[in-house]
């Protein structure tokens, strides 16, 4: 969904054609959202929103990008930004329940800031970001910690089935501030406030990572880029806290809306 979130939503076109995904329309529309035209008003719930892409051809991961993120891990400021991936099985709607797999005791919340590409594009430079950089939405990228820590490559802990709620909308980037950002961001558990930050606090800003992800791969329209957490994970508490059957996490950052899900024990 492209726009704000009030309960109703409109069927988005370019040249009176209609699209199943984000990364069609994007392609179809180059980008640019003066291209998109809206139909007619139509309302949807919120346990029918899915997530703002369904299959994009990439979802990259920044890890320990926030610098109080770092110092609370313990870790030394990386010198690049550190990339992981994720799959299209791994993400699910902003309001859909998520399933606690019985193999991993230690699931974490992540609220970020994910931006998404609109254009496909190669080698482009910080200063011209905002030229393929379509939006914003949010994202939580939850983190099966034992899983993770079980190797130094991080994608066995990141990608598990229906783990990763994306919406519940896409803010162009001309309404969220550009391609630097500064939006508060926050994450609560069953109502307790447990991260709270704003996106100036990224290590590796929006157009660091442009530049960063073009010059190893061509990004595609529709790819997902989420840019990391800020602190208070878990992990990182004393005691660590991990989320139990019934647990209500939600993600909220200014101006583009809130994730809200229940875990539950598969």
């Amino acid at each position: 969904m492209v726009g704000s979130w009030d309960g109703t939503t409109a069927i988005a076109s370019v040249s009176g054609r209609e699209f199943e995904d984000l990364p069609e329309l994007l392609e179809a529309c180059d980008g640019d959202p003066a291209a998109i035209a809206s139909g007619s008003a139509v309302e949807v719930r919120d346990e029918q929103l899915l997530s703002v892409a369904g299959n994009p051809r990439k979802i990259v991961c920044i890890g320990l990008n926030y610098r109080l993120h770092a110092e609370e891990t313990g870790a030394r400021l990386p010198e690049a930004p550190i990339l992981f991936p994720k799959w299209a099985t791994a993400l699910t709607g902003p309001y859909d329940e998520i399933p606690l797999p019985p193999e991993s005791t230690k699931v974490d919340w992540e609220a970020e800031l994910t931006f998404v590409f609109g254009r496909r594009c190669r080698r482009v430079p910080a200063e011209r970001a905002g030229d393929v950089v379509f939006g914003y939405t949010a994202a939580n990228d939850v983190s099966m910690r034992d899983f993770q820590q079980q190797t130094s490559q991080w994608a066995a802990g990141k990608t598990w089935d229906r783990s990763t709620p994306v919406g519940p909308v896409l803010v162009t980037a001309d309404e969220a501030g550009g391609v630097e950002p500064n939006l508060a961001i926050s994450g609560r558990l069953n109502g307790e406030v447990v991260q709270s930050s704003r996106t100036d606090d990224l290590i590796f800003g929006i157009p660091q990572l442009v530049e960063y992800l073009t010059t190893v791969m061509t990004m595609e329209p529709g790819d997902l880029v989420l840019t990391g957490t800020p602190s208070g994970v878990g992990m990182a508490a004393t005691p660590q806290r991990f989320l139990g059957d019934g647990d209500v996490f939600e993600v909220e950052i200014e101006g583009i809306g809130r994730l809200e899900n229940r875990f539950r024990s598969e």
